[in-house]
């Protein structure tokens, strides 16, 4: 009994680690992370290698509050390994936890792949060494504010590679001009649409007269969609349907009393819709699995075990089969009635006692062996 529960113990575990405790060379894909995931993901922090990648950050000079603009990350000098799949995040702290731009009070509006996210997957193409990607964000406060980048990859051998920026990038936060035109505070731009399906945009902006509104596609191709005005500050547009899962990107230029200004270019990603996953329900699958699969390994580790230790019990259905065959025997195979003397059956016997002890008289072992 002690061996099938250490059976179901040793399953459980197997299950747990291999859940939680794998590493993923496959990537782990886009999410909130700190930069201490960029030494972890991969394996174990101390195996890290140091990436040769050079990594450098950019943004327009003048950025202001509760207004969305530009950090671009460029990576060069890239070597991976055959996936060819790199991490990249933007981080406020080198300190590996609490560092991603939400901690410093900003908020990611858009990412390059169609996001919200601070750490970005990306799959280079053969031969290509180098890589840039965008994010939009908006700072809610006044100040200047550090901002870091890193990344992980695969390299040439199993052993994975970490890098950060040499040094940071500081970008100061300006106090915006009253009538400058631009997007409402609390604009949040869509970064999924579906496909088959044309979108419709709502936007909302502040001490604007007029929107120009532009998209463009991966081929770079930029075009213009109508926009109607559907209230003071408010505007509404129409993109093309997707017919397969792609990116686009989208801007507006604005226009009123103050300066023109124009948005950066938000990502909007095309997709299928997919089933929403519980994640309950799958790890009550993976239990459901493991309890199954301890129940077949009980059930073979008993049977292999009879057969291996047989009991002294074993043998009772074949005794028991003898006797009723030894009750149901014919007369013939019952045991033959001795030879009659030739002066008659003894004084006083029956045939039947003659049948039953006969053999004994005869052998001298009934009445004192007389005749």
């Amino acid at each position: 009994m002690k061996s099938r529960f250490h059976t179901v113990l040793v399953l459980s575990l197997l299950l747990v680690c291999s859940a939680f405790g794998a590493a993923e060379p496959g990537g782990n894909g886009d999410s909130i992370q700190d930069m201490q995931c960029g030494g972890a993901c991969h394996g174990d922090a101390s195996i890290n290698e140091t990436s040769s990648a050079i990594l450098s950050l950019s943004s327009p000079s003048t950025i202001y509050v509760g207004i969305p603009t530009t950090l671009t990350l460029t990576a060069t000098n890239l070597e991976t390994s055959s996936t060819r799949l790199i991490g990249l995040f933007l981080l406020t702290d080198m300190t590996g936890h609490s560092d991603t731009p939400q901690d410093a009070g900003w908020e990611i509006l858009s990412d390059a792949n169609g996001g919200t996210m601070n750490y970005l997957e990306q799959t280079l193409t053969p031969g290509q060494n180098e890589t840039s990607i965008s994010w939009v964000v908006r700072a809610s406060t006044l100040g200047s504010t550090t901002f870091y980048a890193a990344i992980h990859h695969g390299g040439g051998y199993s052993s994975p590679f970490f890098g950060t920026t040499t040094v940071g990038f500081e970008v100061s936060v300006e106090p915006v001009p009253e009538n400058l035109p631009r997007l409402a505070a609390d604009f949040a731009p869509p970064t999924l649409r579906m496909l088959d399906t044309p979108t419709e945009l709502n936007i909302e902006t502040q001490f604007t007269d007029s929107i120009q509104f532009e998209w463009k596609s991966d081929d770079g191709l930029i075009s213009n969609s109508f926009v109607n005005s559907t209230g003071d500050n408010s505007w509404t547009t129409t993109i093309p349907a997707a017919l397969q899962p792609t990116t686009i990107q989208w801007r507006v230029l604005l226009e009123g009393e103050g300066p023109e200004q124009t948005t950066p270019w938000f990502t909007l990603a095309a997709e299928e819709s997919s089933w929403e996953v519980s994640e309950n329900a799958v790890y009550l699958q993976a239990f459901a699995l493991l309890f199954m699969t301890a129940g077949i390994v009980i059930a073979l580790q008993t049977r292999f075990t009879s057969k291996s230790s047989p009991s002294k019990y074993d043998e009772a259905p074949l005794v028991l089969e003898e006797l009723a065959l030894t009750d149901t025997l014919s007369p013939s195979q019952e045991i033959a009635a001795p030879p009659r003397p030739v002066a008659g059956l003894p004084i006083g016997w029956t045939e039947e006692q003659w049948n039953t002890h006969g053999h004994d008289y005869l052998a001298g072992k009934h009445g004192g062996g007389q005749a």
